[in-house]
């Protein structure tokens, strides 16, 4: 590990169904040609790895590593599973940008505080936290009062409302509304997205 420098780290956050997997599939595809990613995903363990990236995996693909935490939110039990993970995953891979997709009912700020450890200080370099949302959600008082939900919000550093081409103009509105009326989510950037289209750049 201590061979391993500051290799840049997105985490990939958003409640269930917003489609992470597929935005992540989307940037697997913008992938510099000359540089190796690996992908942490956590899902609950009947579900397990989301066969689209499985699938990536197995395609012989030399310079996609995928590695899944199962059981549950991968940063519980003091974030012990996440780091036995990430570690197998950068010894294997050795990559020039690693994704983390926490599970839709996880704990965003404490994956932060995992990778924000001493353990990671030179190891990994934090970018861009990308929350994906529904904008439909911004109408949904169970949504908004959701604690998860709410600390997805907070660890943004870009907000991407995702399945825009479903949207009625009311959804649109909700959800500035919401961004407008919160003094730490209005300064955000924000984008809207179909199909979890998200431009790498």
């Amino acid at each position: 590990m201590t061979k391993l420098k500051s290799i840049p780290c997105n985490i990939i956050t958003g409640f269930l169904g917003v489609g992470k997997t597929t935005t992540i599939l989307k940037l697997l595809k913008q992938k510099p040609a000359n540089e190796k990613w690996a992908v942490l995903v956590n899902e609950f363990g009947e579900i397990g790895l989301d066969g689209a990236l499985l699938s990536v995996a197995q395609e012989g693909n030399k310079s996609v590593f995928i590695k899944e935490v199962p059981g549950g939110c991968m940063c519980c039990a003091s974030g012990l599973p996440m780091q036995i993970a990430i570690n197998m995953l950068l010894m294997k891979a050795k990559p020039d940008r690693l994704l983390i997709e926490p599970t839709g009912l996880g704990h965003p700020k404490e994956v932060i505080n995992v990778l924000s450890s001493e353990h990671y200080q030179d190891v990994l370099s934090l970018e861009n936290t990308i929350t994906l949302v529904d904008a439909r959600h911004f109408s949904s008082q169970k949504h908004l009062d959701n604690q998860t939900f709410q600390q997805q919000l907070e660890v943004a550093d870009i907000l991407v409302a995702n399945k825009a081409d479903l949207y009625e103009k009311k959804d649109i509105q909700a959800f500035e509304t919401y961004l407008s009326n919160h003094i730490y989510l209005k300064l955000k950037p924000y984008l809207l997205i179909q199909e979890g289209a998200l431009d790498f750049e």
